[in-house]
């Protein structure tokens, strides 16, 4: 599997969530990460890119 670095407006994109959501999420480490200056970049792979996102309104 190949490792990609997204931005943080990729992964709210990806992901369907807000910056506060992810912020949240990279605070509670569920997301591997690094900054780079100012910038927040995700580690992800390409299975969990190309995965549809999951509507966080649909019930579980």
């Amino acid at each position: 599997m190949t490792n990609v670095w997204l931005t943080s407006k990729e992964v709210q994109k990806l992901l369907n969530i807000s910056g506060c959501e992810l912020m949240h999420l990279r605070e509670s480490d569920k997301l591997t990460f690094k900054k780079q200056g100012n910038a927040f970049l995700y580690q992800m792979n390409q299975s969990q890119i190309e995965q549809k996102p999951i509507n966080k309104n649909q019930s579980k």
